[in-house]
């Protein structure tokens, strides 16, 4: 099958979102084994990611108001990603491992998962990675290093998933194409 010149951003079914420690470096192309530090955190929802490039200019303008200048923009760009897994992995990535406490199961409860949220509490920087597929052809988008900027609202619904969308910052992101061809 002939590689499709017009991508959908479709998840990859063996599990789209990946997490490892910060400077992990990247799969040198989509469809590489992932390194045993890479740990599935869980899926996206059908709304799909949004990525903010963060390729911005300001122009420098002399007295006329001619552009003489662009200077660059100051923000790597961002990935806006509503997660639909409530899970320890998951909130441990949003969150920050220091701030989920889990409790084992015993005979009066199964597996407690809390989430400590407060101001200044936070996740620590780490690689993120969003694997997609479409047909033959696989992508992926991610950074070995980046942050979890914002958490928006959470709805609790008896109608709705819980979504947990996170938009997470970095200074780069490295977008990839393996058009699943094979010599």
């Amino acid at each position: 099958m002939a590689s499709n010149k017009v991508n959908l951003g479709i998840g990859d079914v063996t599990g789209m979102f990946y997490t490892a420690p910060a400077g992990t470096a990247l799969p040198t192309y989509p469809g590489e084994t992932l390194a045993a530090d890479w740990v599935e955190c869980g899926a996206v929802s059908d709304a799909g990611l949004t990525w903010a490039t963060g390729k911005d200019s300001d122009p420098l303008r002399d007295w006329s108001k001619t552009v003489r200048r662009l200077m660059s923009g100051d923000e790597g760009g961002t990935v806006t990603a509503p997660l639909l897994y409530t899970e320890e992995e998951t909130l441990k990535t949003i969150f920050g491992s220091d701030n989920v406490t889990i409790t084992a199961a015993d005979a009066t409860h199964g597996k407690i998962t809390s989430v400590t949220v407060a101001p200044g509490v936070s996740a620590p920087s780490m690689a993120f990675l969003f694997i997609m597929k479409d047909g033959d052809d696989l992508l992926y988008l991610g950074t070995e290093e980046g942050i979890v900027r914002d958490v928006s609202d959470v709805s609790f619904s008896p109608t709705e998933a819980i979504v947990w969308e996170c938009t997470i910052e970095a200074a780069s992101w490295t977008f990839a194409k393996n058009d699943g061809q094979h010599i």
